[in-house]
């Protein structure tokens, strides 16, 4: 059976500590340890979190295009974007292609 691939998506407010990109990704390295997911790539954005428009997110977006994991751990759907809506079309395109969002609030009540 071949190991599920994992993508760790970790963002911050400009005005945030450092440390807590930091407490985002340790906790998704947890989750992907406990569910036997291998992480193949690591995203880190200090952004105000508005729009899928910065270099980062377009990075992110083509990894996903290009099917090179099967997961997406996040904090909260939130990290992607302030606006639901955006998150939401975030979410779709993902789902278009076979890439499922796992965020830690999703995994913390499962």
């Amino acid at each position: 059976m071949e190991q599920i691939k994992a993508w760790i998506y970790c963002r911050i407010n400009p005005n945030t500590s450092r440390s807590l990109l930091y407490f985002q990704n340790d906790q998704l390295e947890e989750i992907a340890e406990k569910c036997n997911m291998e992480v193949i790539g690591h995203t880190h954005v200090i952004s105000d979190g508005k729009y899928l428009n910065s270099y980062e997110m377009k990075t992110l977006i083509t990894e996903i295009k290009q099917r090179n994991f099967d997961v997406l751990l996040i904090n909260s759907p939130m990290r992607i974007s302030i606006y639901p809506d955006i998150f939401e079309e975030f979410e779709l395109l993902c789902r278009l292609y076979n890439v499922r969002v796992l965020s830690y609030i999703d995994y913390i009540n499962s």
